[in-house]
């Protein structure tokens, strides 16, 4: 037998045979990275429809909210309205279908129709507004005329409450202050009773309790008189402190009912 033919004719065909490799891994490496690079453009192009979808799922789930909502959220706030969880206002005659939670009526509404105060459904009990003979940061306002332009209950009673007193004042610590509610200041609960058969008509409607018109009551407002004494309002809408008609010493007993701003 006669010597088998090697693989390699010859020198030329071994070049030839690894160009053609040579050629055919450039274009196998392209081929990889072009299917790479539409790999990767697809799938940013898909992470970012994602991303689209989420956004309108968001904008249609905010804007179904405010179809539901519509009807029971108030444009603008009125007197009477009732305040539910969340700071959301609903009409006295909306109120029983809107399936929100009460939490108080509103007794005043500032120029911008949206905000103002509302005062809690019931009354939290009789305390003594703070010891005597204790020396607060608050004003002394002793002039009636001051006292009732007095209208920051919630920085009165934030006052109160941070001074670091060793003895309690019972009238302002049975407050739930960190949720909002504070003692109301004398200008504040002027408005209160200017607005008091609202107030108790909306009261009614949400279980909460009226301020009685046949019995005598005397509330507590955070407005201090002087070191021994604070000013009060009594049933007849009349505002007491001790040297007036009714005694309004820090020590006495009288009934408190938070109010709070939305």
């Amino acid at each position: 037998m006669g010597k088998g033919r090697p693989f390699f004719a010859s020198k030329a065909m071994l070049f030839a045979f690894f160009c053609r490799l040579f050629v055919s891994c450039v274009d196998f490496f392209y081929f990889c990275r072009l299917i790479e690079t539409d790999l990767v453009q697809y799938l940013m192009c898909q992470r970012e429809k994602i991303e689209v979808m989420r956004k309108i799922a968001r904008h249609l789930m905010t804007a179904l909210l405010i179809m539901v909502a519509a009807p029971f959220v108030k444009a603008q706030v009125h007197v009477g309205d009732i305040l539910c969880e969340g700071n959301v206002v609903v009409s006295p005659s909306s109120f029983a279908v809107s399936g929100h939670t009460p939490i108080g009526v509103v007794f005043h509404v500032d120029g911008s129709r949206q905000h103002g105060w509302a005062v809690g459904l019931k009354d939290l009990g009789k305390y003594q507004w703070g010891p005597n003979s204790v020396d607060t940061p608050l004003r002394n306002r002793m002039n009636k005329l001051q006292a009732k332009n007095d209208l920051d209950g919630y920085n009165n009673t934030k006052t109160i409450l941070e001074g670091g007193y060793d003895i309690p004042f019972p009238a302002f610590d049975f407050l739930d202050f960190e949720n909002g509610w504070y003692l109301p200041a004398l200008g504040q609960l002027k408005y209160l009773y200017a607005n008091l058969d609202k107030v108790n008509e909306s009261l009614s409607a949400v279980d909460g309790t009226p301020f009685s018109t046949e019995e005598d009551w005397e509330f507590w407002s955070s407005t201090e008189y002087s070191i021994c004494n604070a000013w009060s309002m009594d049933s007849s809408g009349k505002f007491y402190h001790k040297d007036e008609s009714y005694n309004g010493n820090k020590d006495d007993r009288k009934i408190i009912r938070g109010v709070r701003n939305f």
